[in-house]
């Protein structure tokens, strides 16, 4: 347990779900999950930042001592995720700010490039961007159960995970109220890619209503 307090949760092999057509087969292709505490107050958030980049885990740790930045995806793709993600949050309701303007929550996607999942990846590897960061730093799942793990993801799997960002100097724990995984989406055909990530991530916001905000 106590190396599991040293990473957060990357892949939420998930129990209790939303998911479409009642899968619970986490191998089957274009499958979008999406999980959130549903103790939390979504409508006492308003603001959301973005990264810059669309990070690559690799391995389960990150030597920060060798490099002090992760490997990116593409810059297209990273650019089709970032955009879609944006434009469903402002679909929803919510208003961009950067990341130095007290985003009340920040939303972070990352792609495994391996076809072996590992469960739990380094905090370090947001080292490079995320707001204040400093060592020590515990990202948790509150009201979630503990992940039950499987095996055989396809590389190029999704993951978006959004933080809340409001007072996260009091305490080592970051909370995750909201996050979403997208199966193998990077594994489609070149020539349907754009319309496969914005049509996927769409559907995460989609089967995740308590994120609109009230008219």
């Amino acid at each position: 347990m106590e190396r599991h307090s040293k990473y957060f949760v990357l892949f939420l092999i998930i129990l209790f779900c939303c998911y479409p057509d009642g899968s619970d087969d986490v191998e089957e292709p274009d499958i979008v999950y999406t999980k959130y505490d549903p103790g939390f107050d979504f409508n006492a958030v308003n603001t959301f930042a973005l990264p810059d980049e669309v990070i690559m885990v690799e391995k389960q740790e990150f030597n920060q001592t060798e490099r002090n930045e992760p490997d990116f995806i593409s810059r297209a793709h990273s650019e089709i995720i970032l955009n879609s993600i944006r434009e469903n949050m402002l679909r929803l309701g919510w208003t961009e700010v950067g990341k130095n303007g007290g985003p009340d929550v920040i939303l972070l996607p990352s792609v495994a490039t391996s076809t072996r999942i590992y469960y739990y990846y380094d905090w370090n590897y947001w080292y490079w961007w995320y707001p204040g960061w400093y060592s020590g730093w515990v990202w948790y799942y509150p009201g979630y159960h503990y992940p039950i793990y499987r095996t055989g993801y396809t590389s190029g799997s999704l993951f978006i995970q959004m933080t809340d960002n409001r007072n996260n100097r009091a305490s080592n724990n970051v909370p995750v109220p909201w996050s979403a995984l997208i199966i193998g989406v990077l594994e489609t055909p070149r020539s349907h890619i754009t319309q496969h990530l914005r049509s996927t991530i769409g559907q995460a916001f989609d089967q995740s209503p308590y994120l609109k905000k009230p008219i």
